[in-house]
């Protein structure tokens, strides 16, 4: 298979494994169904998550920083092999507080110098639009943006009822592509948890995207 053929698989791979993960990582449909959410008083929901204690850990082996809320001991990583596509691997660190709230940070680890870099704005849509997929939601919200000098993007989602919400925020550096995953009750997706996961993830290092911008010769 020739680099581009290889770089597209990859792409597809991603969107498709990345579907996976929803459902994995959420439990999907069972992590807060709308019968059970309609029951609930939000606002205390809300308050009472953000009496959870916030604890950063470092994952230098992963490139990033973040923290989770209501844990102490360091989450560890379920990594597995991308079907077809080893040696691409997933690594999922994941907290759930409450009955329904989960906190996530996805690493798609590729092979080295076979990562899009930069990646385009196509390539965050697909694997986002694979996720509402995965989680039966739909997108709200897509918004390009920078993290680190690094280019990243952003969606909001949620279910046909509007009571579950989720931040989806992504980042590509060097041959890693990162994606935070936070989703809990209605207007989860702008609390003060939410933000504050979001906020919390730093990058350890790693090559800003090549520029294609040339140099001029003067």
């Amino acid at each position: 298979m020739s680099r581009r053929g290889f770089k597209h698989g990859m792409r597809v791979t991603l969107a498709v494994a990345m579907l996976c993960s929803a459902v994995a990582v959420f439990g999907l449909p069972g992590l807060a169904g709308a019968k059970d959410t309609a029951k609930t008083d939000n606002a205390s929901k809300d308050q009472a998550a953000k009496d959870y204690a916030w604890q950063e850990f470092h994952y230098p082996e992963r490139g990033f920083v973040v923290s989770f809320p209501g844990v102490e001991e360091k989450p560890k990583a379920e990594s597995t092999p991308v079907p077809g596509q080893n040696p691409l691997l997933q690594h999922e660190y994941k907290v759930k507080t409450g009955k329904d709230t989960v906190y996530c940070v996805v690493v798609f680890e590729y092979p080295e110098g076979r990562a899009p870099n930069p990646p385009k704005k196509d390539y965050f849509e697909k694997v986002v639009t694979a996720y509402a997929k995965g989680s039966d939601t739909k997108l709200r919200r897509k918004t390009p943006l920078s993290i680190d000098e690094r280019p990243g993007f952003e969606a909001k989602a949620e279910d046909e009822r509007g009571k579950l919400n989720h931040l989806i925020t992504m980042v590509a550096n060097g041959d890693r592509i990162y994606m935070l995953i936070s989703a809990g009750p209605k207007k989860h997706a702008t609390s003060v948890d939410a933000l504050h996961f979001r906020d919390s993830f730093r990058l350890l290092g790693g090559p800003p995207p090549e520029t294609t911008k040339k140099p001029d010769k003067g």
